[in-house]
């Protein structure tokens, strides 16, 4: 298993990306954390086989239907989960 992070921009804190983002993740049964940043993008680390976090990355880029994805991005990350569930962080 890996971890990248994803980091999403445009129209998408205020309109259910997280919830969204936990749903999609616990179905796929990713590992990792999904928060809004100060700057006003969507972080996401998501853990997984590749296949499943390149799901995860294509599936970013469009998010929910009452947000506006501008750019979406993916880098490498050292985060370890702590635990087996995809949690929203405040």
């Amino acid at each position: 298993m890996q971890c990248k992070k994803i980091v999403v921009q445009g129209v998408v804190q205020g309109v259910g990306y997280r919830a969204w983002a936990k749903r999609l993740a616990t179905e796929l049964n990713v590992k990792g954390y999904v928060r809004n940043m100060p700057d006003g993008t969507v972080e996401m680390v998501v853990c997984a086989e590749e296949n499943i976090i390149t799901v995860m990355f294509n599936a970013a880029k469009k998010g929910p239907p009452t947000s506006v994805v501008k750019n979406v991005e993916m880098y490498d990350t050292d985060y370890k989960p702590e635990n087996e569930e995809f949690k929203i962080w405040i």
